[in-house]
């Protein structure tokens, strides 16, 4: 399960995904809410709305742990920071998922990023 979740996370990373309003309406669950790492808070339809324009971003994330709530539910943890154009990270994060098990499919339904201190990437 931790690998599945941390590839549908990571899929969510890449910049093509978050220009398809196609690929993200299947990985959102209809009820998503994200609290960003600025605290403002989006719904699936400001997030579609707004990664369309989002500048074109790489994410490293690293040091993944779930925390299983239900058969249906985990709760997904990791760091994560912007990779610069000159391959510096930037803006570190402390990241939290819910993931959900609608039918046979994982959508994310709850997403926050808290800012955090800088740490060194791992092969994580």
């Amino acid at each position: 399960m931790l690998d599945e979740l941390v590839r549908l996370e990571r899929e969510l990373h890449d910049p093509s995904v978050r220009k398809s309003a196609e690929r993200l309406n299947q990985l959102l669950h209809d009820s998503f809410v994200e609290i960003g790492r600025s605290g403002k808070v989006y719904d699936k339809a400001g997030i579609l709305s707004s990664l369309e324009s989002e500048p074109t971003q790489m994410v490293w994330s690293q040091d993944y742990e779930t925390h299983i709530i239900s058969d249906r539910l985990v709760l997904l943890i990791y760091r994560s920071a912007h990779i610069g154009s000159d391959d510096l990270l930037s803006r570190f994060s402390r990241r939290s998922s819910f993931w959900e098990k609608v039918g046979n499919t994982w959508k994310l339904r709850y997403h926050q990023g808290t800012p955090t201190s800088a740490f060194e990437p791992s092969a994580s």
